[in-house]
């Protein structure tokens, strides 16, 4: 028999696939929504994606080492900050973004992208950027919530990526070279995120 012979024929590949069509249906939702792509690096994250003319796409860890986390505040609403990410002409984003009242996390980049958040192309690259709902002088928005939900998340990315926990690694935008802003600001509180990071 020739190599031709042992293809299967095109009806024959039509109804394996109306078959696999009709068996993915019967699954419960369940079992249907496990069999989906993962959408978020984080599970307990929301998808809620930025523009792509606001990132750069690329295979993080493959392209580019992953080896810090840059802590922001954004200066806008939980609201406004995704609005901005999801903006075209904004050039901005973060991978994820905290919500001050109940710490609810949205993923807005993957993690194997670059997000435009640290202002530094070389640490854009290199870290993973965390927006905080809030406004560095008003220190009302810090909430506990937000603190341990950031600080889980956090500790997840370090773990997933082997960086290590601490100051020299979890870094806030003020600290990015170049920069111009002042973000996290002086009433966020290093030590306790740092001691949530660590014992969380």
């Amino acid at each position: 028999m020739s190599p031709a012979e042992f293809q299967p024929g095109r009806r024959r590949l039509l109804q394996g696939a109306a078959l696999a069509a009709v068996s993915t249906a019967l699954l419960p939702a369940t079992a249907r929504a496990a069999a989906r792509p993962k959408a978020v690096d984080y599970p307990p994250a929301e998808w809620v994606p930025a523009s792509p003319s606001n990132y750069t796409k690329s295979t993080r860890p493959n392209q580019y080492a992953i080896d810090h986390v840059v802590i922001h505040v954004t200066q806008e609403t939980y609201q406004d900050a995704l609005a901005i990410f999801q903006n075209p002409a904004k050039q901005v984003s973060a991978h994820y973004l905290v919500r001050s009242k109940d710490g609810h996390i949205a993923q807005c980049v993957r993690d194997k992208d670059v997000a435009w958040h640290a202002g530094n192309w070389d640490y854009n690259t290199r870290s993973i950027g965390i927006e905080h709902e809030g406004w560095v002088d008003k220190p009302e928005y810090f909430t506990d919530a937000l603190y341990e939900q950031s600080a889980l998340l956090t500790k997840s990315i370090c773990s997933t990526y082997g960086i290590p926990m601490n100051r020299e690694h979890i870094i806030g935008h003020v600290e990015v070279p170049g920069t111009d802003h002042t973000d996290p600001g002086p009433y966020w509180d290093w030590n306790k995120y740092l001691r949530m990071v660590n014992l969380l």
